[in-house]
């Protein structure tokens, strides 16, 4: 066999994410729901999905997920109707040509990591560079932040848009992990006779 680690990079990224099969998708989907789900109800899930494994297999495929580094941590999930309200603020940003975009974006990418209220960052195809979604307690820290940002990254800035926006729907990182089976559920349940199927 292969030693998958003198592989390119991409290589071991293809072989990665091809270890991951349809029961650990259901895992998934069911860690995201709730981390604190137990191997009992994941169990249930699967059979519903039809699959009947023990739940000493499903321990064991939590941890390879661990091992392998899909799964990186368990956190928690917060009524955010129950503190007070934040302001989410989206950034849209083009960046000008230049030949220090390379290195300043490098910057920018550890700014944006670093930052504790950056809920999601990432580069866009389209027409925009860039887009950030903020969170903050307030619409006077959302601004300071703005200013500051304009400041640190205004060199390579060509246009810098915000929005604030107010969600009607709270994050979910079950939404980066659900299975096809439920997105088929979610239409069968949504999708008016007459559009058929």
């Amino acid at each position: 066999m292969d030693n998958i680690f003198a592989k390119p990079i991409t290589d071991r990224l293809v072989i990665i994410h091809l270890l991951i099969d349809t029961i650990d998708e259901v895992i998934l989907s069911s860690l995201s729901k709730n981390a604190k789900n137990d191997t009992r109800e994941i169990l249930e899930n699967l059979m519903d999905s039809g699959y009947n494994l023990t739940e000493s297999e499903i321990e064991s495929r939590i941890t390879n997920l661990e091992d392998s580094g899909v799964i990186t941590g368990y956190t928690i999930s917060v009524d955010l109707k129950k503190i007070p309200r934040r302001t989410i603020r989206v950034s849209l940003v083009t960046f000008r040509t230049s030949q220090h975009l390379p290195k300043r974006l490098e910057g920018l990418r550890k700014y944006l990591a670093d930052a504790p209220f950056v809920i999601f960052s990432g580069k866009t195809r389209g027409g925009y560079d860039w887009i950030t979604i903020q969170s903050f307690f307030n619409e006077e820290m959302a601004d300071d932040e703005s200013d500051i940002y304009r400041n640190l990254f205004g060199d390579i800035i060509q246009s810098y848009e915000i929005y604030d926006f107010v969600p009607m729907k709270e994050p979910s990182h079950q939404a980066l992990t659900h299975t096809k089976r439920e997105y088929k559920k979610f239409l069968d349940e949504w999708i008016p006779p007459f559009l058929g199927k």
